[in-house]
């Protein structure tokens, strides 16, 4: 059994983990965040793109924003996307970012009205 008075000083420390950075946040910051995300892709397919890949999501955040955001909130910010119907999986393709066979998202087509 290990002595505590062995151990380094930082080990009794609260350990801050994404967890705890996660709880931090509160779900307005999460909504607008993913609003933003939603956004981007909704311009992207006005502008003739046919959908956009994660790392494709960040670059034009990154732009558009002037602030960096990490891969994994994008990841997860569109996760909850899916999730909700505002974005659907895309046929796998390459990255244009990356280089990378991804899959990327797209904004669903929705239909307006049935014509009789």
């Amino acid at each position: 059994m290990t002595n505590t008075a062995d151990l380094p000083a930082w080990f009794d420390q609260p350990v801050n983990t994404s967890a705890q950075a996660f709880a931090a946040l509160r779900v307005p910051d999460l909504k607008q965040l993913q609003d933003k995300i939603h956004d981007i892709c909704v311009a992207a397919q006005r502008n003739g793109l046919d959908d956009l890949t994660r790392k494709e999501i960040q670059a034009r955040y990154e732009l558009l924003y002037s602030c960096r955001i990490d891969a994994s909130t994008v990841s997860s910010r569109v996760h909850n996307l899916i999730v909700g119907g505002r974005l659907e999986r895309a046929p796998v393709r390459r990255c244009s970012v990356t280089g990378n066979e991804v899959e990327p998202v797209r904004v669903p087509m929705k239909q307006a009205r049935l014509v009789a």
